[in-house]
């Protein structure tokens, strides 16, 4: 399969995706050109997945902007919370009086030959699962995921699920099962939201720009595709509350 086909296929489930590496390359020219942005006053902290297989972007964006601080984890959640924002917050250099916080977070869903939540990995024979923390989820379903037993030893995981089970409810109420896609999307939202949440206690003490980009993350064999879902620029922290999402 070309990319050109690859991309219209992509498309019409996510119809702004674009490649990776261009949609973040674009965004990086456009922060520093429009707004300031430099890898000298910038601090760039990532919330995405930990699966190794969105490392590509998250690399390329490391090396513009110098350094990364991780604030997310399984499935492309904020697991950081508040305490780990607040950290990145109080280490944004600054340059000329400007300092600048550069956020990228969300999910991620594999596509393979027509199918959702799969993707080839190298060096692997079988098709591997993506997300596999989403997707085990999907799998497990509404009545498994409420009655599963605490485990101090899988929090994040316990976390998405927890973020999951209205919807999860939603498809038993329904008598339908859920699907990857809308799952990936639920979560998406579920993402934006809490991010949300979290940056209104930016106000009280960061009075530098904060650049918010979130989106789902589309592994393929040919590479990543983006879908973004928040891009924000808040000019001053007290915007926050007006203008993300």
């Amino acid at each position: 399969m070309n990319s050109d086909i690859l991309k219209e296929e992509i498309n019409k489930t996510f119809p702004n995706a674009e490649i990776g590496r261009i949609f973040f390359a674009k965004q990086s020219i456009l922060l520093e050109e429009k707004y300031g942005f430099t890898p000298e006053n910038t601090r760039f902290a990532e919330g995405g997945c930990c699966d190794e297989i969105n490392e590509p972007e998250y690399q390329f964006m490391e090396s513009r902007w110098k350094a990364r601080f991780k604030f997310g984890g399984l499935a492309g959640y904020c697991h950081g919370g508040r305490t780990g924002l607040n950290a990145v917050s109080h280490h944004v250099p600054e340059v000329d009086g400007q300092k600048n916080l550069l956020l990228i977070a969300g999910p991620h869903i594999g596509y393979h030959n027509g199918s959702w939540g799969k993707v080839p990995r190298p060096g692997q024979k079988e098709i591997t699962i993506s997300c596999g923390s989403l997707s085990a989820i999907i799998t497990a379903g509404y009545e498994k995921i409420i009655n599963k037993p605490s485990d101090h030893l899988d929090r994040q995981q316990q976390t998405i699920e927890q973020l999951m089970l209205p919807y999860l409810k939603t498809c038993n109420e329904d008598n339908k099962a859920p699907n990857v896609i809308e799952g990936t999307k639920y979560l998406m939202v579920q993402v934006d939201r809490d991010l949300k949440s979290i940056l209104q206690n930016f106000k009280n003490f960061f009075n530098g720009k904060i650049a918010v980009i979130t989106g789902i993350t589309i592994n393929t064999e040919l590479g990543n595709y983006f879908s973004v879902s928040t891009f924000d620029v808040l000019e001053k922290a007290k915007d926050i509350l007006t203008q993300i999402l």
